[in-house]
């Protein structure tokens, strides 16, 4: 299955069912751990991807946990049911993540992935130690594109919605684009990311900085947001944008880009309506498949050759990134 960009570009590469290697944890934040698995070598993702994560990605280990027995004709893949996922919380279904950054280092590649450990799935996830498999279909969904022409690209990140921005600096630096990033959290220990440096607060103030780590790699300077004014600027990753608009920025064209929680994806969206601004963002929700069956992450968008004025989409298949005026709010 290929699928196309946001804006109708270029095909991407089919998505696999693979079994990955995990090379590395790493602490991000207070609820946050960075994945780093080991990708084939003709491994080929654009920022904005996702994968689908199975948490039972070894066969033998459910089998001895949980009395389960295999499907030989299935290749010893898929675990029958047994009754168990009714008498316990099991995570059967997918999990789906953001691709956060791809290395290629002398025909290597590694994929680093963000996971919150929120949930049953999650939490199985995030605890996987170094040497274990993590079986994953992917890469899946659309991508975010450049801007036309010369723009200043403004990325925004709210939460676990930082995780695609990191990847989509590297790519449009290596472009030739120029960035500032705005990160949003809770407080400083939600911020799923590392600092050179212990941020400090700025109150109302838009302080650019190079202490973000995971930024400071594509030079990409940051603007810091907490809703509790623990780090940079005091209130949302919006407003912070907003307030940079205000005061920083110089009149050159815009386009903006975001990944976060809904409130904050309309927030950004409302910004870029008021100026005139083309923004792509990528929408997080829940999905049973990944591949458009399951049905369980339809939005609504905009579409004038309906009678409604708008339509059904689905967030796996013809998402995760679209364009914020596309998006219906009720």
């Amino acid at each position: 299955m290929a699928g196309e960009s946001v804006a109708g570009g270029s095909e991407v590469a089919a998505p696999r069912r693979l079994d990955l290697p995990l090379l590395a944890r790493r602490p991000a934040g207070s609820s946050f751990v960075r994945l780093i698995l080991d990708a084939p070598p003709d491994w080929d993702s654009l920022p904005g991807q996702f994968i689908n994560a199975l948490c039972e990605s070894d066969p033998q280990a459910v089998m001895a946990a949980e009395g389960r027995v295999l499907d030989d004709a299935e290749g010893g893949e898929w675990p029958q049911t047994t009754g168990l996922e009714i008498a316990r919380r099991w995570p059967l279904v997918r999990r789906p993540l953001s691709i956060s950054r791809v290395f290629r280092d002398a025909g290597r590649v590694r994929l680093d992935i963000l996971v919150r450990a929120v949930g049953a799935g999650t939490r199985w996830l995030a605890s996987r130690p170094v040497g274990a498999t993590i079986n994953l279909v992917g890469p899946l969904g659309n991508h975010f594109t450049p801007p036309e022409g010369d723009r200043l690209c403004l990325l925004v990140g709210g939460g676990c919605g930082v995780a695609p921005i990191f990847g989509l600096a590297d790519y449009l630096v290596a472009l030739g684009r120029r960035c500032v990033a705005f990160l949003g959290a809770a407080n400083v220990h939600k911020m799923p990311t590392t600092f050179r440096e212990p941020p400090e607060p700025t109150h109302h103030a838009i302080a650019l900085t190079d202490d973000v780590s995971e930024f400071a790699e594509s030079q990409t300077p940051t603007v810091l947001a907490t809703d509790d004014g623990s780090a940079g600027y005091f209130g949302t990753a919006t407003a912070a944008l907003e307030e940079y608009l205000r005061t920083l920025w110089k009149g050159e064209p815009v386009a903006l880009y975001g990944c976060g929680p809904m409130a904050m994806i309309r927030a950004l969206g409302e910004v870029a309506r008021e100026r005139d601004l083309p923004c792509q963002v990528s929408l997080e929700g829940f999905m049973g498949c990944g591949i458009g069956v399951c049905l369980s992450c339809a939005t609504k968008r905009h579409e004038p050759a309906s009678e409604k004025g708008w339509t059904f989409r689905l967030t796996c298949r013809d998402g995760p990134v679209v364009e914020a005026r596309d998006l219906v709010w009720e």
